[in-house]
């Protein structure tokens, strides 16, 4: 009997991955909220897709297969099991899985910067209030109406996220405009031998890719759009690793 998972290649996007509400951080509101720094990653157990930007592919295609969801700009996104509600990355104790790769989304959550309005250039930190990392206990955010240095180093770091996201979303309209993209499906054998397949995702074409024109071809070396497409390629041969370790996760149910 072969396990199957549909439309893995489309999540729902209606609000930022992980948060559950969006308030804009203030520092007369959270004068007095603070960090715990120790939460550990239990918000992201149960997820098996996470966004990426093309600057992380090259830490992510080491150890887990890259897909790109459907829609009009196609974004990739790092897949880390192979469905949802299942722990392979995350344990009991909130701990990401040892020397394995955290993606920016889960670093930088429970902040992200969005646009103060449609359309517009200007951004403020948003938090989910909800996060169990936020409360009374930690580090704070502010001193006396002033940024810690710990909230500076969060900003930078979501400054950062949100530039990668600019500039995949460029990589994904480049990917879409050339038609380098197909449908395709993947079957995983377990090591108990039962079988899993995953449908439904896009995935960069090699065919496709090998009969871009020449003048193209330069073109995206010049952009810096060949590295990030070279490394997706290496992330196909990850879906053993995440198979290897979804068949260690239902052994160890079994024991």
């Amino acid at each position: 009997m072969t396990e199957r998972t549909q439309n893995t290649g489309s999540p729902a996007a209606a609000r930022p991955m992980f948060f559950n509400k969006l308030i804009t951080l203030d520092r007369e509101l959270h004068a007095n909220t603070k960090l715990d720094t120790q939460s550990g990653y239990g918000f992201a157990a149960k997820t098996h897709l996470i966004p990426i930007t093309i600057a992380e592919f090259r830490f992510v295609a080491r150890q887990y297969p890259i897909i790109f969801s459907t829609g009009e700009i196609p974004m990739p996104f790092a897949v880390v099991g192979l469905r949802e509600n299942t722990k392979l990355m995350v344990d009991d104790e909130g701990k990401w899985r040892g020397r394995s790769y955290i993606p920016a989304a889960v670093h930088t959550y429970p902040f992200i910067l969005l646009p103060i309005k449609k359309d517009s250039d200007e951004v403020s930190v948003i938090i989910d209030p909800e996060a169990p990392s936020l409360g009374d206990t930690g580090e704070a955010l502010f001193v006396d109406g002033k940024a810690t240095p710990l909230l500076d180093r969060i900003v930078q770091l979501t400054s950062h996220f949100r530039a990668g996201m600019m500039q995949t979303i460029t990589f994904g309209k480049m990917i879409a405009e050339a038609g380098l993209l197909t449908q395709r499906g993947v079957e995983l054998v377990l090591q108990d031998g039962s079988k899993f397949r995953i449908d439904n995702f896009l995935t960069l074409d090699p065919e496709k890719i090998d009969k871009i024109a020449n003048n193209i071809f330069l073109r995206w070396r010049k952009d810096g759009w060949l590295l990030p497409i070279f490394q997706y390629l290496q992330s196909m041969d990850a879906w053993s690793a995440i198979a290897d370790l979804e068949s260690d996760r239902r052994a160890a149910a079994k024991a």
